[in-house]
């Protein structure tokens, strides 16, 4: 069978994670966690060559991920706190560390403070160089953590007001 049949594919030779690697491929973290087949992999792999998409935007783009679960991906992937903004509340004292103009242009939201001191911030791409100026912005010591775009941007248009008060009360 040649691998142009539908439905046939080869094997890649390894999607496995390599010890003296700096982190996992994201697509061996995914297949990992069972979120994705190897053929799909595959596929998506091809189709990422020459095309300049990012992997995770085909792998939603074809419906064989959810936009949570590339962001848990890549949170294990980076080694980084994962934020189901579904279900944790933004902090406006934290939201206030950040003014709203800065936190659109940069994809990227204060969420809360964790117990050691840090502040939390989802970021749109934690592999960004904007985080060097996020954490240029505030003063305090930041943890990423990785959130989709959209929602980022839903959550900076509607804290934008609330933190502009919250700034002039809190700070």
């Amino acid at each position: 069978m040649t691998p142009d049949a539908p439905g046939q594919y080869l094997p890649r030779l390894d999607h496995s994670f390599f010890h003296d690697e700096m982190r996992p491929h994201l697509g061996a973290v995914l297949l990992k966690s069972r979120l994705l087949q190897p053929e799909q992999l595959d596929d998506a792999l091809s189709q990422q060559q020459g095309s300049g998409q990012r992997l995770g935007e085909i792998l939603i783009e074809r419906g064989w991920l959810f936009p949570q679960d590339l962001a848990r991906g890549l949170a294990t992937q980076y080694g980084i706190d994962y934020v189901n903004i579904q279900h944790v509340s933004v902090d406006l004292r934290a939201a206030a560390c950040l003014d709203s103009d800065t936190g659109l242009r940069l994809s990227a939201v204060p969420v809360r403070f964790r117990g050691d001191g840090d502040l939390l911030v989802a970021v749109a791409d934690p592999t960004s160089a904007g985080l060097a100026e996020v954490q240029a912005a505030i003063v305090a010591s930041i943890r990423v953590a990785p959130l989709l775009a959209d929602v980022l941007d839903k959550i900076i248009g509607a804290f934008g007001p609330i933190t502009s008060i919250a700034r002039s009360i809190i700070l």
